[in-house]
């Protein structure tokens, strides 16, 4: 039977140290005459010596369960996850703390209170999130200017500024999970996602949506998929948008109902709105309003005037008479088309 029976270290030429332990099986072997032999001739290490090998991986995805979109979404939600996890762990961090970031930056300054409810996250958790972003300087906590007694979150310029290095370095999460995909298979996989995340995670009602679950039909590259209103944009931004979407090219469209919505004719409002952005309001004075960009002050800002729609079977209508028509009002966006 194989045992030790010599150990100890020497060095090479080059001074380099090594580990030599001997193994023989035969107890009368001269191990001073052979340690003797291997120093006439020059030894040399050459790299490292290799690692042992690990036991050979058994883990497997039974392939009856590959038919399963369920179960596959699962698998790959959970190696990107890791993936992200890894990126975010690398700058001290927590996929709650980029979340929290995402969603101030997305909607403006909140409340902890109605931060907690929009993130379906525990308050005591989220206090702990938002304290960790306020020791980093990346959130602030300041009184709303409009109602004094409420404390609202809010990004600081800091904050925002880190925000857009994240987003960029775990951008290349995606670039890993996706990498058998190219930029076509990409964009129509995102947008079969958005569709399937609307579907289980509808917004809250009084809003219009950039995604919507009957929309039947994968657009084929090229198609007007590249006229969807961004309602994080500003109003401005937004409106212009509409006025350089007229034909030949497809027209600028939202969702109402879950139901394609054109919008042919869009101004700017006087007033200033809060909300969601998308956020129908229905203003005695200036019409049908849409909440539009992020309130980073907390003090409302111009949304978007709905002049003309045009719903999906190619009627058109004032905005007005479209949202209040049949006693479908603003309030009432997520009701059934």
């Amino acid at each position: 039977m194989e045992r030790p029976v010599v150990s100890g270290t020497a060095c090479d030429a080059s001074g380099a140290r090594f580990t030599v332990v001997g193994i023989s099986n035969t107890p009368t072997t001269d191990w001073a005459e052979v340690f003797r032999a291997l120093a006439g001739t020059d030894l040399t290490l050459v790299g490292d010596p290799p690692a042992p090998a690990g036991p050979p991986r058994l883990s497997m995805t039974p392939p009856s369960v590959l038919d399963l979109n369920a179960y596959l979404m699962y698998a790959i939600g959970k190696a990107a996850r890791r993936r992200l996890t890894e990126r975010l762990a690398a700058h001290n961090l927590r996929l709650w703390h980029l979340t929290v970031m995402a969603m101030v930056a997305d909607l403006g300054p909140q409340m902890k209170t109605l931060l907690a409810a929009r993130l379906d996250m525990n308050s005591s958790d989220l206090v702990k999130i938002v304290n960790d972003l306020v020791r980093t300087g990346h959130v602030d906590c300041a009184r709303d200017p409009v109602n004094r007694r409420r404390i609202l979150v809010r990004l600081t310029p800091e904050g925002r500024a880190y925000l857009d290095l994240l987003n960029a370095d775990i951008a290349a999460t995606d670039d890993e999970v996706l990498a058998p995909l190219g930029p076509d298979e990409r964009e129509v996989l995102a947008s079969l996602l958005r569709r399937v995340h609307h579907h289980l995670e509808p917004g809250p009602a009084g809003t219009v949506h950039h995604e919507t679950a009957r929309f039947a039909q994968v657009p084929p590259s090229g198609s007007d998929e590249d006229g969807r209103i961004d309602w994080t944009r500003s109003a401005a931004e937004i409106a212009g948008f509409v006025e350089t979407r007229r034909p030949p090219r497809p027209h600028a469209f939202t969702h109402h109902a879950g139901r394609r919505l054109d919008v042919l004719a869009a101004t700017v409002s006087r007033g200033l709105y809060s909300g969601e952005p998308g956020h129908v309001h229905h203003h005695e004075d200036e019409g049908v309003v849409v909440v539009t960009g992020a309130d980073h002050l907390g003090g409302g800002r111009p949304g978007l005037v709905l002049h003309r729609v045009r719903n999906e079977h190619g009627a058109e209508f004032r905005a007005e008479e479209y949202f209040t028509r049949g006693g479908t009002g603003p309030g009432h966006l997520d009701g059934p088309g």
